[in-house]
């Protein structure tokens, strides 16, 4: 980086001092001063095309820097390298043959693929009645437990400018890098979470020191292409192109120390939450290969899916220290993102509290919201 900067500099002075020598041949020029000017312009003509591929080549790798991971952040190459450091809650057993979502939803009529499949195409999905009841109920638990805890409650757009989606790191890496939906002739981009709407909220601000923290908590439809075929991934809902999610955003001191804390604290929320749904899960602290670009740490939350016999993913709490906040010049500032709630907990909930008869519990800290 160092040296593509240097290189762009020594480029751009090479180019100003042709400039300036072209512009010191005035009035009517004698024959040498016109082979001179020549020899000027060709010169810088190719000197002004090195400077331009420069000047992108280090806009570029700019762009694809990542953030640095925290020294504790374990060394590996993808998810199968992520660290459990936590196991919380008891595996059901059931005494019945296992249903997962789709089979209990369909039954239920209160899922529906198959009419989504022919509206929108493959990994779409309706809520249907009690289905969307409880989808509902769900965000609003989370939405209403975060407000009662002193953030401030968005609904943000559902959609940004693309030099806004470009600001905030993901574009250029594995994480969000052709996985997003594009209006290209609006120069828009759909939000694959509300964290690429409500960060920018304060674009090019300096933050007063005593008005940190910032907390927010949004409720927003997402948007992410995904791709390819992965197993089981394919059936139900648990891999779609759209999903509801209500998620934390946080703005602290631009200390390591404190925006690292605050991350400890969203975690906390998360299983809170978790825990009060009765859903077990495992903690795990994501290796260096699994960090999105603009990371410095991320903790996943992966909850018991008992027709896969494993534990998935449903919420992540990431600190991404002052990455994105240069890019969108926020100044002294961290900023922090983490999950709340999101459409797969529905899915979590039918499978783990499912019953013989096909039908399956709510959980109790549902029940006022859902009138139980």
């Amino acid at each position: 980086m160092d040296d593509l900067k240097a290189n762009y500099i020594k480029i751009l002075q090479e180019v100003e001092a042709l400039r300036a020598s072209k512009n010191k041949i005035k009035g009517k020029p004698t024959p040498d001063e016109l082979a001179e000017a020549k020899k000027i312009k060709e010169e810088l003509k190719d000197k002004e095309e090195k400077l331009k591929e420069a000047k992108e080549l280090l806009e570029k790798t700019q762009k694809e820097k990542r953030n640095t991971p925290a020294p504790d952040v374990p060394v590996g190459k993808g998810e199968e390298d992520n660290l459990i450091i936590k196991t919380v809650g008891e595996i059901p057993k059931f005494d019945f043959p296992i249903k997962d979502h789709l089979e209990i939803g369909e039954a239920l009529d209160i899922l529906d693929v198959k009419k989504a499949g022919v509206v929108s195409g493959s990994r779409f999905g309706y809520f249907k009645g009690k289905g969307a009841e409880l989808e509902f109920g769900l965000m609003y638990y989370a939405f209403r437990k975060l407000i009662k805890k002193g953030f401030v409650g968005m609904i943000p757009p559902h959609m940004v400018r693309t030099d806004i989606e470009e600001k905030m790191g993901y574009t250029a890496s594995g994480n969000l890098e052709n996985a997003y939906y594009a209006l290209p002739q609006d120069d828009l981009i759909l939000i694959s979470s509300s964290e690429h709407s409500v960060v920018p909220y304060h674009i090019g601000e300096t933050i007063d020191i005593d008005k940190l923290p910032i907390r927010y908590v949004n409720y927003s439809t997402c948007f992410r292409r995904e791709a390819g075929t992965y197993g089981k991934d394919t059936r139900g809902l648990l891999r779609v192109h759209n999903f509801n999610k209500v998620e934390m955003n946080v703005f602290t001191q631009a200390d390591e120390k404190i925006s690292d804390a605050m991350c400890e604290e969203m975690l906390a929320i998360q299983e809170e939450i978790i825990s009060e749904l009765g859903l077990p899960y495992q903690i795990v602290k994501n290796c260096t290969g699994d960090l999105p670009q603009p990371n410095r740490r991320m903790y996943d939350i992966n909850v018991w899916f008992p027709s896969q016999n494993k534990y998935r993913e449903v919420t992540s709490c990431s600190n991404c220290t002052d990455y994105q906040a240069k890019r969108l010049q926020i100044k002294n500032v961290h900023i922090l993102n983490g999950t709340a709630t999101v459409d797969r907990m529905v899915l979590a909930i039918m499978e783990n509290f499912q019953q013989a008869d096909g039908t399956f519990a709510i959980p109790k800290i549902l029940h006022p919201i859902l009138n139980l």
